[in-house]
């Protein structure tokens, strides 16, 4: 996400001229460092001095503004926006934790009256492949990001090797296979710093190369799971918006806001709800959509924005990028 966001202030020909960007990272061994002039090492999120260290880099850097791309560092950088002397570039502090806790999320689908895909604690797949049938599929629903620890369950047995297998930290969860890969969405729904809705734009995602995940074969039907890295068709489809802002709005979302879903029938499944910038930012600044540049100019600059005129019809092809660093360049990892 974070590459993403750096991308769309210094690299997409949509952003405004006069970003001048300081990037940030816990690993000097971070490609968007070496992006721009001036670089910051950080801390991890949750370390105990990583809001001093924000803070020195305010005083350093005379910062106006900061964009977290991580899903740590919205949740800390929100939750410290009262010592901070700048705006935090994230969604409401109060909304954050439907992407941190996926049992919050589900709840939030009941309450709205949402379809969502059901799901079972890990210990009870015998119920879930009763009322379902196989395939399954089996996801941790704690610190989730990127599709990590996900597993499709063909069986009995690999239900059986994934429960004895699995963290009983992470709180994994089963599901049944709903849909597709070819009804799969991520939308994107920007709202600005006050919660007025401004646009959103919806990517039908072409499971292949990176964005695959796992596929495996089921009854002569390929069973697929899609990774954090999206790729594939910005369309226009109203039923998907005109659904993905509703929900925007029902839950106060007030700036960048992703959310995943499938579509069978005519019925629409959420599976993933990101109140955060989204791995697809890039890609959509590049055709007009750019959330890190608007919500800046909103922020700082009370700028007011309408619906976007972006392109669709266009498919949008990923892969990935190197960048080679003299070693007298790379800056030195903190000890701690």
């Amino acid at each position: 996400m974070g590459s993403g966001i750096l991308h769309s202030l210094c690299r997409s020909k949509t952003a405004s001229p006069f970003w001048n960007i300081i990037a940030a990272d816990a690993d000097p061994f971070s490609w968007g460092l070496y992006q721009v002039n001036d670089r910051v090492i950080l801390p991890l999120a949750k370390h105990p001095d990583y809001i001093n260290h924000i803070l020195r880099a305010v005083e350093n850097y005379k910062l106006e503004a900061i964009i977290p791309g991580t899903e740590v560092e919205a949740e800390v950088l929100t939750n410290a926006g009262d010592v901070l002397p700048v705006p935090v570039i994230a969604n409401r502090k109060e909304i954050i934790p439907l992407m941190m806790d996926k049992a919050i999320m589900r709840e939030k689908m009941k309450e709205l009256g949402l379809y969502f895909i059901p799901d079972y604690p890990v210990a009870d797949w015998k119920k879930a492949a009763s009322e379902f049938g196989f395939p399954l599929i089996a996801k941790p629903t704690l610190n989730t990001g990127g599709s990590k620890g996900l597993a499709i369950l063909l069986n009995e047995q690999e239900a059986e090797h994934y429960l004895l297998n699995s963290d009983a930290s992470s709180k994994a969860i089963i599901q049944p296979y709903i849909g597709n890969s070819n009804e799969e969405f991520t939308v994107g729904i920007l709202s600005d710093k006050k919660g007025k809705l401004v646009d959103s734009i919806v990517m039908k995602r072409k499971l292949l190369g990176l964005s695959l995940l796992a596929s495996r074969k089921y009854n002569n039907t390929n069973i697929e799971i899609s990774t954090g890295y999206s790729q594939g068709y910005f369309i226009k489809d109203s039923q998907i918006q005109e659904f993905c802002e509703d929900i925007s709005i029902k839950i106060g979302s007030a700036g960048p806001l992703n959310i995943q879903l499938r579509r069978e029938g005519n019925k629409l499944y959420v599976f993933e709800i990101h109140p955060r910038f989204s791995g697809t930012t890039s890609m959509r600044a590049d055709v007009g959509f750019n959330e890190p540049d608007i919500l800046l100019r909103n922020y700082l600059f009370d700028e007011d924005f309408e619906r976007l005129d972006y392109k669709y019809n266009v498919a949008v092809i990923r892969a990935f990028e190197h960048v080679v660093v003299p070693s007298e360049m790379m800056v030195p990892t903190l000890e701690y």
